[in-house]
């Protein structure tokens, strides 16, 4: 979250003071999901819990569930693959690229019989290759299922991110671009993934008239409704975000044209570059002791990492996973599910380009507070340490 401020406030006391704070009833969820549908360009929005609810709704919206398995970036929050194990299905592991995000070229070597999705990452902000994700998708037939949750507002090819896939999903929690505490969003532009996925976020969707007539057969979903509280903090932190992305654009920027980095070391340029969000940027050492020897040098300027220090983010973190523990009943563990015995899973395997990559890589962000007279300064001193 960039910023907050009354108009949130004056938003929240407006919906107080209306008392009316169910998605039913209520007139700010629907509003929130019109204008965000308008600003991505698709045809519909469904406000959700959280971004993990979003993926698990679109997923069930999908179709995806015993059976299927899925294709999942090794470096992403561990929510992405739960939520593949959470609808039955197996997450399978696929490689990155410079930029941090999924690797096409590894996408098509873990591409299987039984895979029936992709789930592109656009990580830290940061635009997936997505033609060539979609090119791939198409020719063997995958469902695409855009991960935008740290993505908020960016773009791709001139087009929003979350209007490539079939399906997209996006959070607004506490560390996000746009924030109302806890919330998310699935879109599509498919009418009959539009209707499950509304399903799948309410499963008592088929008693309340405010659904009105579905096309679809109504079946048990969950409870992952949002609430005019939230939608109203978010319909106010909609209209900052073009700022938001300007300001980070422009000062990581003012970083990519100003830092002079060593022999050996480069800044990444990612797959669209103005559609990038701006939230970080990447330099890439020849070699892990130069990361860390750079990373200790530059440590008390900038706020940055090596990503394969992250925990949360890295596939080596996610015991639950590589551990194969499921549901906690058996009967709801995908590992143990028999549809699932003739899928084989690679997190055995190693990822020799996708650790390398995150134990080289210095993650920078972008601080979006500084005004430019100190951005100046530090690209200043950071020049001189590195030289």
């Amino acid at each position: 979250m960039y910023e907050m401020g009354k108009e949130e406030l004056r938003a929240v006391a407006r919906v107080m003071k209306q008392r009316k704070f169910f998605r039913y009833g209520g007139a700010e969820t629907a509003a929130f999901e019109r204008e965000w549908a308008d600003l991505l360009g698709v045809k519909t929005a469904i406000g959700v819990t959280s971004g993990t609810g979003a993926l698990i709704c679109a997923l069930q919206a999908m179709g995806i569930g015993p059976g299927s398995s899925v294709l999942v970036p090794a470096y992403t929050f561990v929510s992405t693959a739960l939520a593949v194990t959470a609808v039955g299905a197996i997450p399978i592991l696929v490689g990155i690229d410079d930029s941090l995000t999924l690797d096409p070229v590894d996408m098509e070597r873990k591409i299987r019989r039984h895979t029936a999705c992709v789930i592109p990452v656009h990580m830290q902000g940061m635009p997936c290759n997505m033609r060539a994700i979609r090119r791939l998708a198409k020719q063997h037939g995958l469902r695409i299922l855009e991960d935008c949750c740290q993505a908020v507002g960016g773009s791709y090819g001139g087009r929003r991110l979350g209007a490539w896939g079939d399906m997209a999903a996006f959070s607004f929690n506490q560390y996000k671009i746009l924030s109302c505490g806890e919330g998310g969003v699935v879109v599509t532009s498919d009418a009959k993934l539009a209707e499950r996925a509304f399903m799948a976020q309410d499963g008592s969707c088929s008693v309340w008239p405010e659904t009105g007539v579905m096309s679809e057969a109504f079946f048990c979903g969950g409870s992952f409704r949002f609430n005019d509280l939230n939608a109203a903090i978010l319909r106010e932190q909609v209209r900052r975000l073009d700022c938001i992305l300007t300001r980070l654009r422009r000062i990581r920027r003012l970083f990519m044209e100003g830092l002079r980095l060593p022999a050996g070391f480069r800044l990444v340029e990612t797959h669209d570059e103005a559609g990038n969000c701006g939230v970080c940027f990447l330099i890439q050492a020849p070699s892990e002791a130069a990361a860390v020897e750079a990373e200790t040098l530059l440590k008390e300027h900038v706020s940055l990492h090596r990503p394969i220090n992250s925990g949360r983010h890295v596939y080596s973190a996610w015991g639950v996973v590589s551990g194969r523990v499921g549901g906690h009943h058996p009967d709801w563990d995908c590992f143990k599910h028999p549809a699932n015995r003739a899928i084989r899973t690679n997190y055995d395997q190693p990822m020799t380009q996708t650790d390398d990559l995150l134990k080289r890589t210095l993650l920078v962000r972008t601080p979006y507070e500084w005004p430019d007279s100190k951005v100046r300064r530090t690209i200043a001193t950071l020049n001189r340490i590195l030289v």
